[in-house]
Order: structure tokens, then C-alpha cells, then sequence
């Protein structure tokens, strides 16, 4: 087993084969190999992952050593990279930086993924929790501004998205931008919101113009508009079209 990348034929180098074939393609070695980047001159970056993983994980098959590795760093919060030679502050960075994302990635997806109430709300439902969404000093706002709440496709409400800023007339809306922002979410759909500063939250025919504007670009994307709200710090409504 090679401890040096330089030896190996460059499509079979884990970088080379990570961007080819998808980072499953690798070892927990190679991984580790690509994440630190380098290693001491007598081992290289592998030479140092194979030193990282063995150290509780020696003699075991590749299931079972992956698995002695992550219950070595879970048990020993870590600890167990200082007692490595080769691991100074900013190898041990990286390796904590990866691992925190790790963390991260795995709660977003235990929460999209949990289990769903038998009877889940309609969409209709969630309308006055929206309009929750909008905090105060955004109703009382002295200019108006657009902004949108998603609905999660777990079935949960997003904050509110603030996308554009205007005048105490009038706010300049730029689809590209809301949308851009939107479908980095993958939202199931999304409620629309902006302010009246003057109080009076009667929908203009440009607000119902720009309800069916809006509600014709995100029909094709698969994203429904769920609903335009008015707000202002003295009041709600929702424009009808």
C-alpha cells in the first residue's frame, strides 16, 4: 500500500477519482488523504490518514475500522488527534471543520427527514403562521420591502426572506432575484409578503398584478405561490386576485 499520491497513476489519485466517480468511490483513507491536503515527507498525506485511522482501528477489516475511528473520536472528543505525529493545530482544524459540517449535514437531514404526523395541516392552514413570520419592525418599516416565508417540503415554515428594499411608495421588484433566492431552497411552495408603510393595507391593482405575475413564473417551477400578504403595523390582508 502506497503512502504517496505522487506514485500512483494520476486518474486512480483520490482527488482525480473523487471528482470522477463521486466521493463514495473512496476509502475513509482517501478521504481523509484529500481533506488533509499533505502529510509529514516520511508518510505523505495517506501515510498520515492510514496513521490517523489504524490507531484504533488496527488489524481490523475496512467496515469495522471505519467504525473503531468515529467511536475513537466521538469517545475522546477529539483528543485522540494530538496524540498523532504529523497532526499539528491546522491539520487538526481541518479535521474538526469536516467533522463539524458532518454534524451539521446530519441534523438537516434527520429533521427533513423525521417521521410526519398521520394527519399533517393543509397549506391553507398555515397562512396565519406566516404572517407570524414577519416581525414587528418589519410591519413598521418607513419603506416598503418585499421578502417571502418558504414552506419547507417538511412541512415546516421558513423565517422571513427579505429580497428587495424601496421607497415609502413603492419597492422595484426584480423576479430574477426573488426566485434565485427561493429555489435555493427547493421549497414546496412559498408565501409572498411586503409592507404598506401608510397602514392602509388595501391591495393596489399593482399588488394583484404582481400576484399573478409572480404566481405565473413559479407555476412551471413546481413551486406554488400559497398566498400575497399585506402587512403594516397596524394590520394584515392578503391580496385577492
Amino acid at each position: 500500500m502506497t503512502h504517496f499520491i505522487s506514485s500512483l497513476p494520476k486518474n486512480e489519485r483520490p482527488r482525480e477519482r473523487c471528482l470522477r466517480t463521486g466521493p463514495d468511490s473512496l476509502s475513509l483513507r482517501e478521504c481523509l488523504a484529500i481533506l488533509l491536503g499533505s502529510g509529514p515527507r516520511e508518510l505523505g498525506c495517506l501515510g498520515l490518514a492510514e496513521a490517523i485511522i489504524a490507531r484504533p482501528g488496527q488489524g481490523l477489516n475496512a467496515q469495522d475500522e471505519e467504525r473503531a475511528f468515529f467511536t475513537a473520536m466521538e469517545s475522546s472528543g477529539f483528543s485522540e488527534l494530538n496524540t498523532i505525529a504529523g497532526i499539528g493545530p491546522a491539520r487538526r482544524a481541518k479535521i474538526l471543520a469536516a467533522f463539524e459540517i458532518a454534524r451539521r449535514y446530519s441534523l438537516f437531514r434527520g429533521k427533513r427527514n423525521s417521521c410526519k404526523p398521520a394527519h399533517r395541516p393543509r397549506v391553507a392552514d398555515f397562512g396565519r403562521s406566516a404572517i407570524a413570520r414577519v416581525p414587528e419592525h418589519f410591519r413598521q418599516d418607513a419603506r416598503e420591502w418585499l421578502g417571502f416565508v418558504a414552506f419547507h417540503r417538511s412541512g415546516e415554515l421558513g423565517e422571513l426572506s427579505i429580497v428587495e428594499r424601496g421607497v415609502r411608495t413603492h419597492v422595484n421588484i426584480d423576479p430574477a432575484e426573488l426566485f434565485a433566492r427561493l429555489l435555493a431552497l427547493r421549497p414546496r411552495g412559498f408565501f409572498l409578503f411586503h409592507n404598506h408603510p401608510s397602514g392602509d393595507t388595501t391591495a393596489s391593482i399593482e399588488d394583484q398584478e404582481l400576484t399573478v405575475r409572480v404566481e405565473r413564473i413559479s407555476t412551471p417551477l413546481g413551486v406554488r405561490l400559497l398566498g400575497h400578504g399585506i402587512v403594516s403595523a397596524w394590520g394584515n390582508s392578503w391580496v385577492e386576485t
